[in-house]
């Protein structure tokens, strides 16, 4: 019982803050409720898969006989080697309460083992996708991590969840090329100055619409733990009837096969990125009873 008592208190201090906000500010993570026929969704452009994004949400708005709208959360990263910053609590609440009603594109875990970004302040809808990382190589016959030669340097975002899984698990049966971003992993892997690397699917097909042009194969990783995650909605928790509604529009656009065909429409109809199956279920809130 004892180690949920920090938590308590934390999310306890929490709700007294937003209590104290004035929720007039731009800077508050409170806002009053907003109720039109429009539903207004936040897009993030430093996503590489945006425009599919953008055309999922009108596909959603359009189930539930709404109007999509759009604030552009965050335009593309200037250059390769630039690093997004992490989508934080306390920025998401904002958005939440000041510019849009459901933020696209959210990567949670598959199992509880890891929390959905702000779990404790936010709504997780069903998954509508499943994405993996991928092995991609250059070389012909090393096609996985098993077949990998220790000469080969095999290059991996320096802090990603692969490089962490690997040093964890594997150090000393490889050789490590860390880069700083996916979009440096991805240029190395076509320009040839790398011949394997680790990298998300959606980080890959966002940026080589054809992989046998390129010289590459690409896998999912096996031999890994947590290579598979989800992508769901995120929403205010105190909107759980606008959760049920798109809940049951994924539900139905998956169903018809309306999302498969945005991913065929977006060339991302590939290895390592699946349209979630209709049972699957985002995992059980650790922290909260959904």
């Amino acid at each position: 019982m004892s180690r949920f008592t920090p938590l308590f208190l934390l999310c306890a201090a929490l709700g007294l803050a937003a209590a104290q906000q004035d929720p007039n500010s731009p800077t508050s993570t409170v806002g009053p409720l907003r109720s039109s026929n429009t539903l207004t969704f936040c897009l993030d452009q430093q996503n590489p898969i945006w425009k599919f994004e953008q055309d999922m949400a009108l596909a959603v708005a359009r189930s539930l006989g709404r109007k999509a709208e759009f604030y552009i959360h965050r335009a593309p990263l200037p250059d390769m080697d630039t690093k997004a910053q992490p989508l934080d609590r306390t920025e998401l609440m904002r958005l939440f309460a000041h510019h849009c009603d459901i933020y696209p594109g959210l990567v949670g875990s598959t199992t509880p083992a890891f929390d959905y970004p702000a779990d404790e302040q936010m709504y997780a809808t069903r998954p509508y996708l499943k994405v993996s990382y991928l092995f991609v190589s250059r070389a012909k016959g090393v096609q996985n991590l098993n077949t990998l030669p220790k000469t080969m340097p095999l290059s991996m975002e320096r802090t990603g969840l692969p490089a962490y899984l690997m040093y964890a698990t594997r150090k000393g049966q490889f050789t490590d090329r860390p880069v700083k971003t996916a979009a440096r992993l991805v240029n190395d892997l076509t320009t040839q100055k790398t011949q394997a690397g680790l990298v998300f699917a959606s980080q890959l097909y966002g940026r080589v619409p054809d992989l046998g042009k390129a010289g590459l194969s690409a896998q999912p990783v096996q031999g890994l733990p947590n290579m598979t995650w989800y992508v769901i909605y995120g929403l205010r928790r105190d909107r759980p009837s606008l959760r049920t509604q798109l809940d049951g529009a994924v539900s139905r656009l998956i169903s018809r096969g309306e999302v498969q065909k945005l991913l065929v429409k977006h060339g991302l109809a590939r290895a390592g990125v699946e349209v979630a199956a209709i049972s699957d279920q985002r995992p059980t809130s650790e922290t909260f009873k959904d």
